[in-house]
């Protein structure tokens, strides 16, 4: 074999190498930009679990055409939330990341989530429920984190952000389910555990498959890591669209966020499986 075929050779299997650890690089990010917006999903979900566990004391009297408009609002805002979720996964499966306008209007959509959410915390406020109104405006704000870690680029700040608003939704949900214990009446306990129960039995099974994934991904993630050494011996110049280094390097730096969504979702599975306990000790 002369040399200058035999360097042709090697450099059309180093371009060969380049171009594919691209494509691994360009779909394991679209991969992990997928299981931020399934986190995403997963955080709606628990959202409306928190504010579907609103009940009154049974020694208050409400006026429940109000109570019913203002969920009804907070229902309208989660749909039309949901909506757009489902198209930014679609968007996410086509071309790896979410486009601008969707996430422009999913974030517009996650602020009426927190606006209406907001009015329901003000109602509850003057109908002698201080802990319930801490639980909606804490279940509004986590839904504009999470909203901005499920429609960006995987992100180990925004996970985190959300994960610090996870921390303080489930204290408020702790808070109130301690007076819920007391001042709730014997049909809103056996209602809240009979409806409640089982939607967050679902979240926990949906949390346990998203932990898997992400799990894999990470090991995905590594392996490809390794993989990309190899196209640095003979050339690495493949460039990905975020980082402007190498393949290897834009793999290399999923590793963090994705430690980081892995962290968040244990700790989602852990409120969930709080949220249960507490339904079971309501009596």
């Amino acid at each position: 074999m002369n040399k200058k075929f035999r360097r042709i050779l090697l450099w059309t299997l180093a371009i060969s190498l380049m171009f594919g650890l691209l494509w691994a690089a360009l779909d394991l990010n679209g991969q992990s930009n997928k299981t931020a917006a399934d986190a995403g999903s997963n955080a709606a979900d628990m959202d409306m679990a928190s504010l579907d566990s609103i009940k009154p004391k049974a020694t208050s009297k409400i006026n429940w055409k109000q109570e019913k408009a203002l969920r009804s609002k907070i229902d309208q805002a989660d749909s039309q939330y949901r909506k757009i979720l489902e198209t930014a996964n679609a968007e996410i499966s086509s071309a790896q990341k979410v486009s601008d306008a969707t996430r422009d209007s999913g974030m517009t959509s996650a602020k009426s989530f927190q606006d209406a959410s907001e009015e329901y915390a003000a109602f509850w406020d003057k109908n002698d429920g201080k802990s319930r109104a801490k639980l909606a405006r804490e279940a509004g704000l986590s839904r504009v984190k999470s909203a901005e870690m499920a429609l960006n680029n995987i992100s180990k700040d925004k996970i985190e952000a959300y994960n610090t608003q996870q921390d303080s939704l489930r204290k408020a949900q702790t808070e109130y389910m301690n007076e819920a214990k007391t001042d709730l009446s014997s049909a809103d306990k056996a209602s809240l555990k009979a409806n409640l129960a089982p939607k967050i039995q679902k979240i926990a099974g949906n949390l346990a498959t998203l932990m898997q994934g992400v799990t894999g991904l990470i090991s995905q993630v590594k392996e490809q890591v390794s993989a990309g050494g190899i196209s640095g011996a003979v050339g690495g110049c493949a460039k990905t669209v975020t980082s402007g280094g190498s393949a290897s390097d834009g793999v290399s730096a999923l590793i963090s966020p994705l430690t980081s969504l892995l962290s968040l979702v244990k700790g989602m599975t852990g409120n969930v499986q709080g949220m249960l306990s507490d339904l079971g000790t309501l009596g």
